[in-house]
Formats: C-alpha cells, sequence, structure tokens
C-alpha cells in the first residue's frame, strides 16, 4: 500500500527527496558535487581519451593525479576511488589540448535543457570561444547569459546529436548582435564584477533562432567570442569555426 502522506514516503532510502538537484546529482555523479567560489563545482572525472583520472575545482583543472592525490580527493568528495569507470566523463586539460588544441567544457542549464560549450586557446594570444544551444520556449538570450552554467546529466547521444547539428548549422539569415548590456552580462557572469566594469567591451556575440531537430523544436542559439573580433562579419568564422569544432569534440565524446 502507498502511503497517503507522499512525504514521508519519499523521506527514506536512496531515492529519498530525489526531485532534489543537488541529490540527483550526488546520486548520479557518484560523488559529492560540491559548489566552487567562483562558479562550476569540484568534480573528479574520468578522461575518456587516455582514461585517467583527474580533477576540476571551478575552472580550474588538475590533471595527472598521483595515487595519494585521487585517494584524499575521494575521501572528500565521497568517491569510489577504486571504481574510475563510474565516475562522469570528460577530456582532461592534457588530452583537450592535444585534440581540441585548448581547454574544452561542456556545460549545462538543466532548468531549460539547454547546452553551454566553452573552448579557450591553450596557447597565446588568449582566446575564447563560447556557444550556447537551447530551446527557446521561456527563455530568452538575455536570461541565459546571466545563468551559470551547471554539471551536464543528459546522456551524451543527446550531445553527440546536437554537436552533430552544430557541424552543419546553417548560416542564419539574420542574426542579433550583442547589446552592450549583454556584453556586459556575459563578461561579468565569466570574469565577476569587478573584471566585467573594467572589461564591458570584452565579449562579443551574436544570437538567432533555428530549428534543431535533435531537441524537436526551435532553439537559441549564440555564438561569442574573446577579445572580440574588428571584423564586422565575425559571425561568419565564429560559425565556421564551432563547424570544425563540434567535429572535433564529437570524436573525442
Amino acid at each position: 500500500m502507498i502511503p497517503d502522506d507522499t512525504i514521508v514516503f519519499n523521506g527514506h532510502g536512496p531515492g529519498s527527496y530525489f526531485d532534489d538537484h543537488e541529490i540527483r546529482l550526488r546520486h548520479l555523479l557518484r560523488q559529492d558535487a560540491l559548489p566552487a567560489s567562483g562558479g562550476g563545482r569540484h568534480l573528479l572525472y574520468t578522461c575518456p581519451a587516455c582514461k585517467r583520472p583527474w580533477y576540476k575545482e571551478g575552472r580550474r583543472e588538475y590533471p595527472r593525479l598521483t595515487a595519494e592525490q585521487l585517494i584524499f580527493l575521494g575521501s572528500i568528495f565521497h568517491a569510489d576511488t577504486q571504481a574510475l569507470h563510474c565516475l562522469p566523463r570528460a577530456l582532461c586539460p592534457i588530452c583537450s589540448t592535444i585534440h581540441l588544441s585548448g581547454m574544452f567544457s561542456i556545460g549545462a542549464f538543466p532548468e531549460f535543457r539547454g547546452y553551454h560549450l566553452l573552448w579557450e586557446s591553450a596557447s597565446p594570444p588568449h582566446r575564447e570561444l563560447a556557444a550556447i544551444v537551447c530551446p527557446a520556449e521561456g527563455v530568452s538570450i538575455d536570461v541565459l547569459l546571466r545563468l551559470l552554467p551547471d554539471v551536464l546529466l543528459e546522456p551524451r547521444d543527446r550531445l553527440a546529436a546536437v554537436l552533430a547539428w552544430l557541424e552543419t548549422c546553417p548560416l542564419p539569415e539574420t542574426v542579433r548582435v550583442y547589446t552592450q548590456e549583454q556584453r556586459y552580462s556575459y563578461t561579468s557572469r565569466n570574469t565577476g564584477n569587478s573584471a566585467a566594469n573594467e572589461k564591458t567591451q570584452r565579449w562579443q556575440g551574436y544570437a538567432w533562432e533555428a530549428f534543431c531537430p535533435p531537441l524537436e523544436g526551435q532553439v537559441l542559439v549564440s555564438l561569442a567570442m574573446s577579445p572580440p573580433s574588428p571584423d564586422p562579419a565575425s559571425y561568419l568564422n565564429l560559425l565556421v569555426s564551432w563547424h570544425a569544432m563540434a567535429r572535433s569534440l564529437r570524436m573525442v565524446l
């Protein structure tokens, strides 16, 4: 018999309060995914390329952990370091640099089932490329540029399908250039308010809507770069860059 009091019914056992986002993270990631200062989380990953564990602290990465470091971190985050295949998969910094010529990270907007992709060059001059693909219903580009992406929990096959679509995404007929306020919002989100006040022009970006079959509807697409390019048609270069980036990423997922 199912009790009338569903709160009590859902209050015990491994599935307790599974609708809580933090509990779902703990269950799916097999560790305590603690928030890091400045955004992101503390997480242990296994690299799908080199098969080695590595540690991510927000936007800082630590590859090639020693056995002692791995045991220490595993004890802090309550992760089973003897079962590395159970840890979430993500390219380590070394393999990302080898295969993609820079640091690549994937985040998600869980409430909207959208994706945030970020690439940072490994050698000077420092350059960053960002892409957002998110179902358009109920969200605007202004909201997405202010939100901090969280850990990706969606199935990898869904992400691969979105990347395959981005790889061949056609040139849009019309695009919206980031306003100064949107550029400020995105810079502020990535660097903090103090840095954003000094670099309000750091990011240059473009947004449009398109139909995305893997997400079964209209999506918001946004491509951005930092530092800004003097080329007035730089969204063409951005789109071509992401065509190549999406293809390379699919090969190493």
